[in-house]
């Protein structure tokens, strides 16, 4: 898959199937694409990516997104948060316990299976899960090659494998206006103050993927906070 076209507006909506289980309060539509692009070039090797550190080379992808330069060599990608249609949210408890079916038992020498510690330790995490029916995104890229990553989208959020965040149906739909990064003088993900002019509200999180890592975590303007970007340098 090659970088191909011009890139314009965008909005894209899913309808939901399921509630959205997260674990953060927004997803960030580029380190959802950055997720299905590494996975599309490198297939084996996205198996065998370590969950603890960042690699390097996929900072460097080039995503089907337009960059927005604030420094040298220093850019955010056209790409909002996720824009919900509820702001309703709940709790509910996932346990996990040792199931024996899955055991091969002509394989085990020990006679008694530990569920207190250890490897088979049963467990319970508490987890938000929103129900919403709708989900908004805003970029600016290529329609094209994100409608055809987004048919490997297996769904939103966490926990889509026990079904939460199933998606019954996506739309990638050209609009007039770029809204990925501000609307309205709105945030729509986060912004580095380096990228901004004037603004409400400055937080420490990440403004890059993976968003987990704290390598990519400085001052920012949170989404929909009030603020003026600066020109693009580029």
């Amino acid at each position: 898959m090659q970088i191909t076209g011009q890139f314009v507006p965008l909005k894209i909506e899913f309808r939901m199937a399921s509630p959205i289980c997260l674990s953060y309060p927004f997803i960030f539509f580029d380190g959802l694409i950055a997720h299905l692009f590494w996975r599309y070039r490198e297939p084996e090797g996205y198996r065998c990516l370590p969950s603890k550190r960042v690699v390097k080379k996929v900072n460097e992808l080039k995503l089907p997104l337009k960059r927005f330069y604030f420094a040298e060599n220093k850019y955010i990608y056209h790409a909002s948060v996720s824009i919900f249609d509820t702001n309703d949210a709940y709790v509910t408890t996932i346990y996990k316990k040792f199931c024996e079916r899955y055991l091969n038992l002509n394989k085990i020498k020990r006679k008694k299976i530990d569920r207190t510690r250890g490897h088979f330790k049963d467990w319970s995490v508490k987890l938000v899960y929103i129900p919403a029916r709708r989900v908004v995104f805003y970029a600016n890229g290529n329609p094209e090659m994100i409608e055809e990553l987004l048919q490997g989208l297996p769904g939103l959020g966490k926990k889509t494998s026990i079904g939460f965040g199933a998606i019954k149906s996506f739309k990638v739909e050209i609009i007039d206006e770029d809204w990925s990064i501000v609307k309205d003088s709105v945030a729509m993900r986060s912004i580095p103050i380096e990228a901004v002019s004037t603004y409400s509200e400055i937080v420490a999180m990440a403004w890059r993927a993976p968003y987990w890592a704290k390598e990519n975590v400085g001052l920012c303007v949170p989404p929909f906070a009030l603020c003026r970007l600066r020109k693009n340098i580029s």
